[in-house]
């Protein structure tokens, strides 16, 4: 029992718990909505823990395949609460040992060494064993490499100047998020911008695409303005709808944007970007509209061959830090 059961439940899929239930009065009925859902699954934990005659085993593990951690269930929180006196077991703590095939007694064999190394107590024919297996043509060298790899300890090292030359060069390119980067986590700095190590790829909609998506949207909208040289001021809402209308449009056709239209649930997420977009722009009009600020330019670029040159700092042992400020809103 890991923190999945009872199941959570946090996408509601393209019609949300409101529409189910309108659709539910006039004799429409879908997939249960999400109360309906956890009914039905505090329903099946009664009849879960209610089925036993004798005793009732409660377990769930502690690590997922990948090696993340998981949390018991909330079920075994309220279980302890009505019995407090309720012992727990673990077999990480307690765990048997196991002599049956070579494949796991070899794999046992492992920690026992390891924690005879560490000046724990073990068995004798742990010993007996070891020899056995020493003396095996087939599993010798295999005992070697591994005991070699118990020996290993992983201690970081700095890196040395050829190794940061070749990562860096002589000039190092930054930007205030990189900088600030490095200030959070060096090792994700190195790994990032060093190593240039990528996420895999998920085809799935995240917070980043939206934000991203909106940010395009907003960017396209005031060049489009300028080149039809509208007075922001001056502009109706109409005007403005019927402009990040056109724009969305477009930006949908362009391919890194594919998966807003991949399906139905993501189409209309984008409709409702759209009124979201729509939404912030009659916003930033209406804080300029009511100011005395005059827009001269976007996504302004420092760098080289850009409006406006980097920022350089020389470093030590002739270097350089060639800080490019990321597309500022001027």
């Amino acid at each position: 029992m890991i923190g999945s059961f009872p199941s959570v439940n946090n996408n509601e899929g393209f019609l949300n718990d409101l529409d189910r239930e309108n659709l539910k009065k006039i004799d429409i009925e879908l997939a249960k909505t999400t109360l309906e859902a956890l009914y039905n699954d505090n329903f099946n934990i009664y009849k879960a823990f209610t089925t036993s005659e004798e005793k009732l085993y409660i377990s769930y593990v502690s690590s997922n395949s990948e090696g993340g951690t998981e949390k018991p269930s909330t079920l075994l929180l309220k279980i302890k609460k009505i019995f407090p006196k309720i012992e727990e077991t673990s077999d990480i703590i307690t765990r048997p040992e196991m002599i049956t095939n070579k494949k796991a007694t070899f794999d046992e064999l492992l920690l026992n060494i390891r924690n005879f190394k560490d000046r724990k107590e073990i068995k004798k024919i742990w010993f007996e064993i070891y020899n056995i297996f020493q003396n095996d043509e087939e599993w010798k060298e295999k005992l070697k490499t591994s005991i070699k790899a118990l020996e290993y300890t992983n201690n970081p090292q700095k890196l040395n100047k050829e190794n940061v030359q070749k990562l860096y060069g002589n000039t190092l390119k930054t930007s205030v998020s990189r900088l600030e980067k490095y200030k959070s986590c060096p090792f994700s700095f190195y790994l990032k911008y060093g190593l240039k190590v990528e996420e895999k790829d998920t085809f799935k909609l995240e917070s980043l695409d939206t934000g991203s998506f909106m940010h395009d949207v907003i960017d396209s909208f005031f060049e489009r303005v300028q080149d039809l040289n509208l007075g922001i001021r001056n502009l109706e809402e109409k005007t403005i709808k019927q402009i990040i209308e056109e724009i969305v449009e477009e930006k949908l056709k362009i391919p890194k944007n594919y998966i807003f239209i991949s399906s139905a649930k993501f189409r209309n997420q984008t409709i409702k970007l759209k009124r979201l977009v729509l939404k912030a722009m009659k916003y930033i009009i209406r804080t300029i509209t009511e100011s005395d600020f005059e827009i001269l330019g976007h996504e302004v670029e420092f760098g080289e061959g850009k409006k406006y040159s980097p920022i350089e700092i020389d470093l030590e042992n002739r270097k350089k830090s060639r800080n490019n400020t990321e597309k500022l809103i001027e």
